[in-house]
């Protein structure tokens, strides 16, 4: 079994060409979490960002993903890159069962997702979306799938887990202006310039990207944005 974790990050060397064409920097899943369909890549030195169907990697090994030529990768038009790794995990009913730390995969195929408190099985997924991931119950298992996974779970563990997301809410909440929308004060991104990280940031692939205590340059913002972490760079520095 493959881990998603494993396969970020990794190399992305064209055949033809005989050289490293940058590295796999994101996935994109089919509407239904069933396959990877795609890899997000990046090029080290323009810092262009590339798609690359599945069907156009030639392996996929230890060494990285093997493509023929630097053509087998297409300009960007994918919308949604929807990696579930650090989304919230929620049962229909609100209970929290952790974060997304880690996919399995067979073959490209989602087997299961994993969080700091349990594991899920695909066919137990409801929905993904851009900010959390909705657990089903079996219901052909219902009381044994309940069972199952609710004791795993340490809320205690969570509590302190969630506690920057709380932090990150409240402080949206009250940036509201009554009879006005919310303003976005983080799409600003000269005021990060210059603050310090409170906090370390992580990739998708769980990995540290930058640690606490650092001082935020460009090269951070834009490291944060193709991590899709802005909105969290911005509520943890002063």
């Amino acid at each position: 079994m493959e881990k998603l974790s494993q396969i970020i990050s990794k190399r992305v060397i064209s055949i033809n060409d005989a050289c490293n064409v940058g590295y796999v920097l994101n996935v994109v899943f089919d509407e239904n979490y069933n396959y990877i369909i795609g890899y997000i890549i990046n090029d080290e030195e323009s810092e262009v960002e590339k798609y690359l169907a599945v069907e156009d990697a030639v392996v996929l090994s230890d060494e990285g993903v093997f493509i023929q030529s630097v053509f087998s990768m297409q300009n960007l038009n994918v919308e949604s890159q929807n990696n579930p790794i650090g989304k919230m995990v929620y049962d229909k009913k609100g209970v929290c069962l952790g974060r997304v730390e880690e996919c399995f995969l067979e073959h490209n195929k989602l087997i299961k997702l994993q969080t700091n408190c349990c594991e899920i099985m695909q066919k137990n997924i409801y929905s993904i979306g851009k900010d959390f991931v909705i657990f089903e119950k079996n219901k052909k298992n219902n009381k044994r799938s309940m069972k199952k996974y609710t004791k795993k779970i340490n809320f205690n563990k969570i509590d302190q887990k969630v506690e920057i997301l709380s932090k990150i809410n409240n402080q949206e909440k009250t940036s509201n202006f009554s009879n006005n929308l919310p303003i976005k004060t983080y799409a600003n991104k000269s005021l990060l310039m210059g603050k310090i990280l409170t906090n370390d940031i992580l990739g998708f692939n769980n990995k540290i990207i930058e640690k606490k205590d650092e001082k935020i340059t460009e090269k951070i913002i834009k490291k944060a944005i193709n991590h899709n972490k802005l909105n969290f760079l911005f509520f943890c520095s002063k």
